[in-house]
């Protein structure tokens, strides 16, 4: 009986251009790897899937600060006349370790002049995504927990949550 110490493959993620793909982190951190196409970063993934990135989108996955588990989305911007850029973007909704991401206007990253730069939201964005929120939050209390979680508890927490989201991206 022959013993063998090869690891089976891992389905790939590939990035259709101009199509989100949704993936969420098995590991905080990823494995540098020496390809084909040079150094790139692979992600071991929740699914059992793994995905390579060159440093370039590792580093907006890094400065987004997403979490192990939280679900967030890649897309590769395609234009017949530029290089293709990247857009990471955290995925707005309530998270697996009980976090909470509103919507926030625009992708944190795209690198390319002909994409669309990207907009920091007005104040008056944030404050109606701010009520958006609050308003789902508060339904689903009220619905799940009969009134037992009370309006000023959900608005501290979701200012509290709003603050460290704020402080984390600064």
């Amino acid at each position: 009986m022959q013993s063998t110490n090869v690891k089976p493959k891992h389905e790939t993620v590939s990035f259709p251009p101009n199509q989100p793909v949704t993936v969420s982190l098995k590991y905080p951190q990823p494995k540098l790897i020496s390809t084909q196409m040079g150094e790139r970063f692979m992600y071991s993934l929740q699914d059992g899937r793994v995905m390579f990135l060159f440093s370039e989108q590792a580093e907006q996955i890094t400065q987004l600060g997403v979490n192990v588990g939280e679900e967030f989305t890649i897309t590769r911007y395609h234009s017949p006349n530029a290089p293709d850029s990247w857009g990471i973007l955290r995925k707005e909704g309530e998270q697996p370790n009980g976090t909470l991401i509103l919507a926030a206007g625009k992708p944190a990253t795209r690198s390319t002049a002909s994409v669309p730069p990207i907009h920091r939201p007005s104040l008056v964005d944030e404050a109606n995504a701010l009520v958006d929120a609050f308003a789902t939050v508060l339904d689903r209390a009220l619905t799940t927990y009969h009134g037992r979680v009370k309006p000023d508890e959900i608005r501290s927490l979701l200012l509290s949550a709003y603050i460290q989201r704020q402080r984390n991206a600064a």
